[in-house]
């Protein structure tokens, strides 16, 4: 939890502030969307205290699995049991003694008559607000094993994702930093060896020999500070990215980078796509969907552009003109024949399936010419600079020779 301070427009462009108590700046963008506001700048003032409140996440709940509740929630829901004992059931499954507590509150409180969703409303920051406003859909709409085998088909969706993304970039990013170092290797320890050489036979080295001994020179001079510059740079990125307009700026720089903000792209209105679909599906009315699904992009940039086309909706615009254009160029006109047809559930779905395909395949695509292209910059940089260090000694031999 947080709070957060935000400036917004209304709609007659009258300028509104204010503070929010909200667990993440994606549930402030959605209160002030679901009040007609447009965002203008959002910045978290000071944290709250997570571990003091009921139902933050926190550390004690670090091992807790939301997919395998809900998609073992799910199952005994479909064999028949009532939420209580379905609860129960998990409960006497669970070996780890947080997940266990946290199980027990929530069955605890239905028994003396709690709603599910009521029930994990006091767990919000681990849930999430998504999460809960589809099983009280479920409970509204009376279905609610149905809304929760479409989280589980959800939630595992999304955590596939994400891991095909890790483990794409493991090996690359392993590679990557092998090389950084086998460079700075050569550059910091090899050559001044034999600089000290060159320089005790006081000979004229060659034009390459020299540049590289330079390279060498300033890496071993400033190399320390380089490396405290950019690591003070890693760490400040995160707290620059509080600052609203800070995160919009280098998020939308992340999408003009070349194949890989086409890649981001994707990954956010795939994501996108299957939120606002499943919520469609369980019946949210599309109004709290748009603003909900807003909330799960992770590019600030793209957010805030969805957002704000949200109240075009509210004010009579189609979902495809609004929204509809931040769509790969390919997939706008399934938006729209889908909104035309009645079924923009399932055309969003099959959107974001063909996105995800579309990611694996991107994703393969640039591993397969990253990993050679690294091994080969490698393979040229060692041998310039072994090539350079032969060069003075072959000069060095025909010198003594002479």
């Amino acid at each position: 939890m947080g709070i957060y301070q935000y400036k917004a427009l209304t709609q007659d462009g009258r300028e509104v502030s204010g503070a929010l108590d909200y667990p993440e700046e994606g549930s402030v963008l959605a209160f002030l969307e679901a009040q007609g506001y447009i965002p203008i700048d959002i910045e978290l003032k000071s944290d709250g205290d997570a571990t003091s409140r009921p139902g933050a996440p926190g550390r004690q709940y670090r091992k807790f699995s939301i997919l395998d509740f809900t998609q073992g929630l799910g199952m005994l829901l479909r064999a028949g049991l009532p939420v209580d004992k379905a609860l129960a059931s998990l409960i006497s499954a669970t070996t780890e003694p947080q997940s266990r507590k946290l199980l027990a509150q929530v069955e605890r409180d239905i028994r003396a008559g709690s709603s599910l969703s009521k029930a994990l409303r006091q767990f919000e920051n681990l849930f999430g607000k998504l999460y809960i406003s589809l099983i009280r859909a479920g409970e509204i709409s009376g279905n609610l094993d149905a809304s929760i085998e479409s989280l589980s088909g959800y939630l595992e969706s999304q955590s596939q994702l994400r891991e095909r993304i890790v483990n794409a970039l493991i090996y690359p990013l392993i590679l990557l930093v092998v090389t950084l170092f086998s460079i700075v290797l050569l550059m910091v320890v090899v050559m001044p060896k034999f600089k000290q050489l060159f320089e005790d036979m006081d000979a004229e080295l060659p034009a390459v020999t020299q540049a590289f001994l330079a390279t060498s020179d300033f890496l071993r001079d400033y190399g320390s500070l380089i490396s405290a510059l950019l690591l003070a740079l890693i760490a400040a990125i995160p707290l620059l990215r509080r600052n609203a307009a800070f995160g919009a700026s280098l998020d939308r720089c992340v999408l003009r980078l070349p194949w890989v903000g086409e890649l981001v792209h994707k990954v956010q209105i795939a994501r996108y796509a299957e939120t606002l679909s499943i919520m469609l599906k369980c019946g949210i009315p599309i109004q709290q969907s748009l603003g909900a699904s807003s909330a799960v992009v992770t590019n600030s940039w793209i957010r805030q552009r969805l957002s704000a086309s949200a109240n075009e909706i509210k004010e009579g615009s189609s979902f495809s003109a609004a929204i509809g254009q931040y769509f790969p160029s390919l997939t706008q006109q399934m938006v729209s024949i889908g909104e035309r047809a009645g079924n923009l559930d399932k055309t969003l779905s099959n959107i974001a399936r063909m996105l995800q395909h579309d990611v694996n395949r991107s994703i393969a695509r640039i591993i397969g010419v990253f990993e050679p292209l690294i091994i080969v910059t490698l393979g040229v940089i060692v041998a310039a600079v072994i090539g350079s260090i032969m060069v003075a000694v072959l000069g060095m031999n025909d010198l003594i020779a002479g």
